[in-house]
């Protein structure tokens, strides 16, 4: 019990000053002291700084993942032979992910830190955990919108987790730049609203460029 609680508060304290004073800022030293540990304990349970980083992502994102994949199984068996309805496509890869983060404020800072983050491995440790979400996503569109090139339709995919990742990475902007008229109070809304948004670009006609 004593190494599970050790190591779930490594992960609490790693999660909290990852998102407060930045990932590669914030040494090992400083969490094992705030976490009333030492630094062979991070050895012991996740062999590196890197590997700790990992598992504080994974500790989040796998569940996130996991759920994903449980409402896409849902609702393929019961679309049977027909495509999967776009919106529920979009409902199975946003949902989730709004309520997790919404419900992790630090997580959500450290998201935030790791996607714009300019070295390459720290972005990948956590953009590598929504490669497998791409690939189902992009495999349940292609039926759905089978007149759109596999190319576009990446793009597509593509923008549209950018649009998610924004939404929950930066929602507090429009709130101050709206002067509060737009902010979250309804997760349900606010859901909704992002779905019908990326839904509607997922559908648009192709550019002349690129006919």
């Amino acid at each position: 019990m004593a190494e599970i609680d050790t190591k779930e508060r490594l992960l609490d304290t790693a999660e909290r000053l990852f998102a407060e004073g930045g990932v590669k800022e914030t040494s090992v030293r400083e969490i094992t002291k705030e976490a009333g540990s030492n630094l062979a304990s991070v050895n012991y349970h996740f062999s590196s700084k890197y590997g700790l980083i990992r598992a504080v992502i994974a500790r989040r994102i796998e569940p996130l993942n996991m759920r994903r994949f449980e409402l896409l199984d849902t609702y393929e068996a019961e679309a049977g032979d027909t495509p999967l309805p776009i919106e529920r496509i979009l409902y199975a890869l946003i949902a989730p992910s709004i309520e997790m983060y919404l419900e992790n404020p630090n997580f959500l800072r450290l998201a935030g830190r790791m996607i714009s983050d300019p070295d390459k491995d720290l972005h990948r440790i956590f953009a590598s955990q929504l490669d497998q979400v791409f690939l189902r996503v992009r495999d349940l569109l292609m039926p759905a919108l089978p007149n759109l090139p596999e190319s576009e339709l990446l793009w597509r995919i593509h923008f549209t987790i950018g649009a998610m990742i924004h939404t929950w990475t930066n929602h507090s902007d429009l709130e101050l730049r709206s002067g509060g008229i737009c902010k979250i109070t309804d997760i349900r809304e606010m859901v909704g609203r992002l779905i019908n948004f990326c839904e509607a670009g997922l559908k648009a006609e192709l550019p002349d460029v690129i006919k």
